[in-house]
């Protein structure tokens, strides 16, 4: 997930760090804005294999797997906010 998300601050400053990406990427001319939407269409889909993953795990049948996924239920709800966040952060922008 560590080397899957982006490396903007806090959720506040993504309108304004996909803003100047993109504004950069235009500037730059129309291969450099493709490349730029096709990363954030990359990452969509990406993020979205990290959550069938992660639904893969949630619903595993193994009892010791189950038990301890009670114990990381914390960790585990964080990181699904993390993921799905962003992930819709970017459907919203392409």
């Amino acid at each position: 997930i560590g080397q899957w998300q982006k490396e903007w601050e806090s959720e506040r400053v993504w309108n304004e760090a996909f803003d100047d990406e993109f504004g950069r990427a235009r500037i730059q001319g129309e291969r450099a804005t493709t490349m730029f939407l096709d990363e954030c269409e990359q990452h969509v889909t990406d993020g979205k294999n990290l959550l069938e993953s992660i639904h893969d795990v949630v619903h595993t049948h193994c009892p010791c797997c189950r038990e301890r996924l009670k114990y990381d239920a914390i960790l585990l709800y964080d990181l699904l906010v993390r993921v799905v966040s962003q992930v819709k952060f970017f459907e919203f922008k392409l």
